[in-house]
């Protein structure tokens, strides 16, 4: 089920210390920090988000654990 989410998008270290350790990209929301994907998307580098680092959006989304794979989004 789609969701809706709203924050903004930062890039940072994810899972440091492990094999999959990578710079990713996150949404930070008022209950909580979610790395963030494009449906479609390789789930460790997608330059198509790269735009987004700095910016607030509004995206609908599928939510998983603490992974957001988004469908859709506007820049707020």
């Amino acid at each position: 089920m789609n969701e809706v989410k709203e924050g903004l998008v930062q890039k940072k270290r994810l899972w440091s210390g492990t094999k999959s350790e990578h710079d990713g990209v996150v949404l930070i929301t008022e209950d909580g920090e979610y790395k963030l994907r494009r449906q479609g998307g390789n789930p460790f580098h997608d330059e198509a988000l790269d735009p987004l680092v700095g910016q607030r959006i509004r995206c609908e989304c599928l939510v998983r654990e603490q992974q957001i794979i988004m469908t859709s989004w506007v820049i707020i």
